[in-house]
């Protein structure tokens, strides 16, 4: 199994409520990150109405094994604090593993920090992977900082 993190963080000018509101409609995602992100159905909510797990699509261009991605997360959302994606195994063997993490905090704006991590068994555990889960979650959170600073971000959320 190789195992892939990154992390990345940005400043934002959207107040923190704006921000918590983008990052936990993840099936709104695909609307600010097509590139990655082709689908996203909740399955199910939690009792408040917030979502609790969903199904993805994603679309990695630069991956030699396979382009197309589907799998099940496991939203868990701390209000105003962090959104957390957890993916869940298909089977009891299956090994493989994907955490993203946003965290929130205002900061004259809203510090947006996101923790990236992956563990896959298609890519050779000698294989160097130098920056590339930097490089997946500087892409992500890129993503959300270009709709959160966009000038018409507060109806978009």
């Amino acid at each position: 199994m190789k195992e892939i993190t990154g992390h990345a963080s940005a400043v934002v000018a959207a107040p923190v409520e704006e921000c918590f509101a983008l990052l936990e409609a993840v099936d709104r995602y695909p609307t600010w990150n097509r590139d990655l992100v082709r689908e996203v159905d909740v399955l199910q909510q939690a009792i408040d109405g917030r979502p609790a797990t969903a199904r993805a699509r994603i679309h990695v261009a630069q991956s030699p094994f396979g382009k197309n991605f589907e799998f099940v997360v496991a939203v868990h959302s701390e209000p105003m604090t962090a959104v957390q994606l957890t993916r869940l195994p298909s089977s009891p063997s299956d090994r493989e593993g994907l955490s993203i993490g946003w965290r929130m905090r205002p900061e004259a704006g809203t510090e947006i920090a996101l923790e990236f991590r992956a563990t896959t068994s298609l890519l050779p555990s000698l294989l160097p992977l130098f920056g590339v889960g930097d490089m997946i979650a500087g892409t992500l959170l890129g993503a959300a900082t270009r709709v959160l600073n966009a000038p018409s971000a507060a109806g978009s959320a």
